[in-house]
C-alpha cells in the first residue's frame, strides 16, 4: 500500500546550508536524552545519523528484542518513532532550526525481524515559510532477512519550525537540559 502525498505548489527546495560537510559525515545527536538518538538514553534507539546527498540524512539502527510487538517482529510504533527521528535530523541538519512534527504517515511494507539492522534515508522536499516536508524509506541492510533492494517501509512528515522557547514549557519536566553542544538546532 502507498499513501498518497502531494507537496503544495508553493513548496521550496532550500540550499544546504553553507557549513553542510557533504556526505558521509556524522550528524550530531541533538540531545543526548532524545529516545531516537541519545546516547544516555539506555532503552532508546541509539540510533546514529550521517549526511547523505544534498538534504539528505541516513540513520542505522538494530531492532533488539525490546522492540518487539508481533512475535519475532517489530512493533509499529519503534518503527514510527525511528522514521519521526530520522526526518527531524534531515530538519535539523538541512535548515539548523528546531522542528516538532505535525504529521506523520508511515507505509508498512513487510515485517522486519528481530536482530535486523534498519537503514532509514530521510530528506527534505520542501518548505513553505515555517512548515518542512519530508520523506523516508527504511531497508534491512544487515541480519534476517536482510535485502538492501527492497523498501520495508516508507513515511512522509510535516513539521514545523520552532524557536527554542517552545521547549521553555517542557523544562521542569524534563530529565536534564539540552545543552548547545548537542544541540545542532542552535547553531
Amino acid at each position: 500500500m502507498s499513501s498518497t502525498w502531494t507537496l503544495p505548489d508553493d513548496v521550496v527546495l532550500p540550499e544546504p546550508p553553507a557549513d553542510h560537510p557533504g556526505p558521509g559525515a556524522p550528524v550530531p545527536q541533538h540531545w543526548s536524552k532524545c529516545f531516537g538518538c541519545g546516547d544516555d538514553q539506555p532503552t532508546g534507539l541509539g540510533m546514529e545519523f550521517t549526511t547523505g546527498e544534498g538534504l539528505e540524512v541516513i540513520g542505522r539502527f538494530e531492532v533488539a528484542k525490546r522492540y518487539q510487538g508481533g512475535p519475532g517482529f517489530i512493533h509499529g510504533g519503534i518503527l514510527m518513532t525511528a522514521f519521526d527521528e530520522a526526518q527531524g535530523m534531515a530538519c535539523n541538519a538541512a535548515l539548523r532550526s528546531a522542528v516538532v512534527t505535525a504529521h506523520l504517515g508511515i507505509d508498512f511494507a513487510r515485517p522486519i525481524p528481530l536482530g535486523a539492522v534498519l537503514e532509514l534515508r530521510a530528506r527534505v522536499e520542501g518548505t513553505v515559510r515555517r512548515k518542512v516536508y519530508t520523506r523516508s524509506e527504511a531497508r534491512i541492510v544487515e541480519g534476517p532477512l536482510a535485502d538492501p533492494d527492497v523498501i520495508v517501509g516508507s513515511s512522509y512528515g510535516l513539521f514545523i519550525v520552532v524557536g527554542h522557547e517552545h521547549f521553555a514549557k517542557g523544562k521542569d519536566f524534563a530529565d536534564g537540559l539540552p545543552g548547545n553542544d548537542q544541540d545542532i538546532s542552535a547553531v
